[in-house]
């Protein structure tokens, strides 16, 4: 599995490639302006910084998401929630709040790349609603969605449950494989750009209040 790592911390990119390197073949760029490799479809994830000289990290996603498919983690010393927000809202799929623990670091890198591999069933339909977990496609009325890998799990999640509500942290939980406190920023955000790409289905994806979400089942 190849991670591609941007920073504009020497330091920084020295850490993670040390803690991520026994599992992964880490690339390091410094200058991201500069140094981005011309195939991403190389990487299998990858984690950029925010705020960089030259270039930020949003800025840098809106130039490369549609050139990779992998999941994109920011990692960035901005922690206001609505930083957390706009950059899922921009389509990266997991925010790390500097300063950050190397062993949260390698469980979330590890449940991206997890969720990845996994083994998937056929075509799921609910509605006009199409999901083909093996290709990660999303099809409302026939016409494909374009979805973060996040925003396709928690969609997996709750169809393949029904009816059952999943709280927040659940969902946060079962998604990224923490046992922890979920985020919520995260997965509100991720849920409200899920509602509003399948709104050519209705209202699938329920709030129960004081509860949490769920996916309606058939009348």
């Amino acid at each position: 599995m190849k991670l591609l790592v941007i920073d504009d911390e020497k330091d920084i990119l020295i850490l993670i490639k040390k803690a991520l390197s026994s599992d992964y073949e880490v690339t390091t760029v410094h200058r991201p302006f500069e140094e981005i490799p011309e195939s991403l479809a190389d990487y299998d994830l990858l984690i950029t910084d925010v705020m960089m000289p030259g270039e930020d990290g949003y800025s840098l996603l809106s130039r490369i998401r549609d050139k990779t498919d992998a999941p994109i983690i920011f990692l960035s010393a901005k922690a206001l929630e609505e930083d957390v927000i706009y950059g899922l809202s921009i389509g990266a799929d997991d925010y790390i709040r500097k300063p950050f623990a190397i062993a949260e670091l390698r469980a979330r890198v590890a449940a991206h790349i997890r969720r990845d591999k996994r083994d998937h069933s056929a075509c799921i339909k609910d509605g006009n609603i199409s999901i083909y977990p093996d290709s990660r496609l999303v099809q409302v009325d026939g016409k494909e969605l374009s979805l973060t890998k996040s925003e396709f799990d928690i969609a997996m999640l709750l169809i393949r449950n029904k009816g059952q509500v999943f709280s927040k942290e659940q969902i946060y939980e079962k998604i990224y494989g923490f046992d922890k406190d979920g985020d919520e920023s995260a997965v509100t955000e991720h849920i409200k750009n899920l509602r509003r790409k399948l709104s050519g289905a209705g209202s699938v994806i329920e709030t129960v209040w004081g509860i949490g979400y769920r996916w309606k089942k058939e009348a």
